[in-house]
């Protein structure tokens, strides 16, 4: 006769670890939040709504409290206040006749002169733009420094150290 066969042992069930969502979770979560970094970083303005005078005549209504960028030549015999108070204002206009009011709380950038370009950041506060950067188009003088003879580069110089010095608070008037 034959032997049985015997049958063979199944192998024990393996147990199955229970998996946790929580690396899974941190993961998405720290590249989500550095995404949102890196974005909001390098974006580069780009909430930023640019204006002409004349689109922002036209568009006053609609550009609410945000943040804006505008340029335009600063006014002949607008500038009023003292340089670096929260009081001082000047204007900006285009060759259409659009203007608009600025004022700057800080001190003023040596270039800084009626006549010249300037390009304003900031928000609109009651008919004014409330100004939180302003840089001012270089004149083509600068260019031509390196032109200059020492002496007149150092005359040059000493000027706008006066001016600047008689711009800061508190200063004496120029002699």
């Amino acid at each position: 006769m034959s032997e049985p066969v015997a049958s063979p042992i199944p192998d024990p069930p393996i147990a199955r670890k229970k998996s946790s969502w929580a690396p899974v979770v941190v993961v998405v979560a720290v590249v989500a939040i550095g995404l949102g970094v890196v974005g909001t970083s390098t974006s580069g303005g780009a909430g930023m709504y640019n204006y002409t005078l004349a689109q922002l005549a036209e568009n006053k209504a609609d550009v609410g409290r945000r943040e804006i960028k505008v340029s335009g030549k600063v006014r002949k015999g607008s500038v009023r206040g003292e340089p670096g108070s929260r009081e001082f204002r000047f204007d900006i206009e285009d060759g259409q006749g659009h203007t608009l009011t600025v004022a700057y709380p800080r001190l003023l950038p040596d270039p800084f002169e009626e006549g010249r370009e300037a390009i304003v950041q900031g928000r609109l506060e009651a008919g004014e733009l409330a100004a939180s950067s302003l840089t001012v188009k270089c004149p083509s003088r600068y260019a031509d420094a390196q032109t200059m003879s020492e002496a007149d580069q150092q005359k040059y110089y000493q000027q706008q150290y006066q001016k600047h010095k008689a711009a800061q608070p508190g200063a004496e008037a120029p002699k």
